[in-house]
Formats: C-alpha cells, structure tokens, sequence
C-alpha cells in the first residue's frame, strides 16, 4: 500500500511537472506569437498627395513656370495658326475672283500644304518639349518628396509611407492619427526656403 502510495505520489508530481511544462511551453508560444504579431504590423503612414501638392511651394514655384511656358507656346502656335488661316483665306478668295492664273493658284496651293505642314510640326513640338517639361517637373517634385521623406523617417522609423489622394490612392480608411501630411508639408518648404536662400 505504501508503495502504491508513493507511486502515485510520483506520479502526480511527474503530470504536474508536464502539466508546468506545457504551460510554460503554451506561455512562450504565446509571447513569440505576439512578438510575431507586433513584427508583422509594422507602424505605416500616410501622406495626402493631392493637399501636398497644393501647398508645397517647390510644386507650386515648378507649375507657374510650366504653366508660363504653356501659355506662352499656346499663344505662338495660335499666332501662326491665324496668320495660316487668313493667307488660306486670301488664297481662295482670289482664286474664286480669278484674280491670278491656274500656274500661280497651284503654287499658292503648294505653299499653304507646306505651311499647314509646318505648322503641325510645330505643334507637335511643342507638344514634345511641354510633356518632356512636364515629366522633368514632376520627376523634381517626386524626388524632392522621397528624398525628404528618407531623412524624415530616419526619426520616425515608419515601415512604410504610402500615398494617397481623394477618392483614389490605396488608402480608403485610414487612423486620422497615420496621416503625416502636415508634418511632412512643413518640413518640406522649411527645406526648400532654406535651398532658395542659400542656406
């Protein structure tokens, strides 16, 4: 009896020893799992681009000049373009009033397709450099931006910073609190008044 005793004394000692182990075992699993989880949900951010674009003054400076340069080349082509329709009008008004001979209609015919050539060529020239000013200013602004926000996260260590604008962008709902939109915009024109003056 005394040896049954004894043996389940054992026993019991033996399943509360496992009983702790597995607890103990459950307990880390339990913890790396979280650990796990924290690694897994990395700290994001968010940036509106739509409002930084609107205020960042680098954007803003880059855009007047590209809208100057539009505006200027609308108004060239549009020069030659009436000065074209208005030859093409003389053209045939005094072929109509037979004023000149079969000979010179034709060449002034010539002339005009020539001139109409070249006036779509210099639209679509024009077109080219405006596309090629356009990629040139957003590639500034977008390296500007990612280049601002290396140094900014170098502080704030966010996994990742997205962009997003109204009613498109990757972001649908988001944590007000992840939107660093202000921060960066300040911190983008501090550097860029700074770069202006020479600083």
């Amino acid at each position: 009896m005394k040896k049954l005793f004894v043996a389940a004394a054992v026993l019991l000692a033996f399943t509360a020893c496992q009983n702790k182990q597995q607890g103990t075992a459950a307990e880390n699993t339990e913890t790396a799992g979280t650990e796990l989880a924290e690694k897994a949900a990395p700290a994001v951010a968010y940036v509106q681009i739509d409002s930084l674009m609107l205020d960042y003054k680098l954007a803003e400076e880059l855009r007047n000049t590209f809208q100057a340069k539009a505006n200027k080349a609308d108004r060239e082509f549009n020069a030659k373009y009436q000065k074209f329709e208005k030859d093409m009008m003389d053209a045939q008004d005094k072929i109509q009033k037979g004023l000149v001979t079969r000979a010179t209609a034709e060449q002034m015919q010539q002339q005009l397709m020539q001139q109409q050539q070249e006036l779509m060529e210099t639209r679509d020239r024009m077109m080219g450099e405006l596309a090629e000013e356009e990629q040139v200013m957003n590639n500034r602004i977008y390296f500007a931006v990612t280049d601002y926000l290396k140094e900014y996260n170098a502080d704030y260590k966010y996994a990742m910073i997205l962009s997003t604008a109204a009613g498109t962008g990757p972001v649908l709902h988001a944590d007000p609190s992840l939107d660093i939109t202000k921060e960066v915009l300040a911190g983008l024109n501090a550097r860029y008044e700074a770069e202006k003056s020479g600083k």
